[in-house]
């Protein structure tokens, strides 16, 4: 059996971070109300972290930590430029599919770290298994 640290609490972190990136690009300015809610917004951008936090009980090894990285990381990379540096009523659309496509990655990465971890743990996985 194999020994991996357990990074749950960098996950929780990740998380929290993302829920608060999340709520911050939702919220933007509008002329006659002071600021607006957007919740399709933050719904999409909530995504990604929903899906890791469910897979933070089954994984717990490095597959935890490089998979929060690359969510929080593109997470980033997309919210930033597309909220404070050319924000335009997000028109590119951008911001609503970066995060599916990020969540898509987590659940493919997520998953091959729950498979390696079975193996790890001497539960040898078949496709009879799988089934």
């Amino acid at each position: 059996m194999r020994k991996d640290p357990d990074f749950r609490l960098f996950a929780y972190l990740v998380i929290a971070l993302g829920v608060m990136l999340s709520f911050v690009t939702a919220v933007v300015p509008h002329y006659t109300a002071g600021h607006t809610l957007l919740l399709g917004v933050a719904f999409a951008g909530l995504l990604p972290y929903v899906v890791y936090g469910l897979f933070s009980d089954l994984v717990r090894g490095w597959w935890l930590l490089i998979t929060g990285v690359l969510i929080f990381g593109v997470d980033l990379g997309v919210k930033i430029p597309e909220r404070f540096l050319h924000y335009d009523g997000y028109a590119s659309g951008v911001i609503y599919y970066a995060p599916f496509i990020s969540t898509l990655a987590a659940i493919v990465l997520l998953g091959i770290g729950a498979r390696m971890e079975k193996r790890w743990q001497g539960e040898v996985v078949t496709s009879k298994d799988s089934n």
